[in-house]
């Protein structure tokens, strides 16, 4: 059975609090699980223990073979069941629980595991229900995804989409708005254009940003404006935590009006 090695305080810890049953065992570094003081990986462990976890002290280079070559566990690795993947009414339902209009974030093709760690991340502090990735040509939920999140990968749905197109259509189906943040002949600044609805906001990958096909399903092409263009464009992590923040900000500005 396929198993991923969950690594770092802040991840582990996220895990233990949300799902403890999906942890097979856990190790941590001995030296560390014995330490006096306000140790976090100590803690950590008696949190663990404390929640049904299998909690086992292992050298510090027995957690080293356990995670990819230079990968900062900190002293603490999860084994863990594979990745399990959430479907869009998931997505919608969580919504729906909260009484909230929908906000889903599409992803079209990130392939750096850590613009998509940063990009869940954003999106779970931010108040979106939940991520939509492709199953192809794309950054999938491993280790280094995790660590990158926090532990976000952890706390919010994700969804495996086998076309993209599809996924949106599906989207707008159920009542959402798209939105991508892509250069188009329609597009405007982001704080324009009315956002507070039920959304799926679209940010492409890393080099082709969001494909044309896919931009053109969307109802909505945002753009944000820079004040000097010398380095091309922003960070796909970073627009996505700009346009989330706008999301946010339109959100609370009519619940509050």
């Amino acid at each position: 059975m396929t198993t991923r090695n969950i690594h770092g305080v802040g991840p582990v810890r996220e895990l233990v609090r949300a799902r403890p049953k999906a942890i097979r065992v856990l190790y941590v570094a001995v030296e560390r699980a014995e330490a006096r003081g306000k140790d976090p990986v100590a803690a950590l462990a008696a949190d663990a223990a404390a929640a049904g976890v299998t909690v086992e002290r292992r050298a510090q280079r027995e957690l080293d073979a356990l995670c990819e070559p230079g990968a900062r566990h900190q002293g603490v690795v999860a084994v863990t069941g594979e990745f399990r993947y959430a479907d869009l009414g998931q997505l919608l339902a969580a919504a729906a629980a909260a009484g909230v209009p929908p906000l889903v974030v599409v992803l079209d093709g990130v392939q750096d595991p850590h613009n998509l760690g940063a990009i869940v991340r954003s999106a779970y502090v931010l108040g979106a229900h939940g991520v939509v990735i492709p199953e192809h040509r794309a950054a999938a939920i491993t280790p280094a995804t995790t660590k990158a999140s926090a532990g976000a990968t952890e706390l919010l749905p994700i969804a495996l989409a086998k076309n993209l197109v599809r996924a949106l259509e599906e989207l707008k189906a159920a009542g959402l708005w798209t939105c991508a943040v892509a250069a188009a002949p329609s597009a405007r600044p982001i704080a324009t254009l009315d956002l507070a609805g039920p959304l799926a906001l679209v940010l492409g990958g890393e080099g082709e940003g969001v494909r044309t096909l896919v931009a053109r399903t969307c109802d909505m092409h945002a753009l944000i404006p820079m004040a000097a263009a010398g380095v091309g464009s922003l960070n796909v992590s970073v627009a996505a935590g700009i346009a989330l923040y706008e999301v946010a900000r339109q959100r609370a500005a009519r619940a509050g009006s």
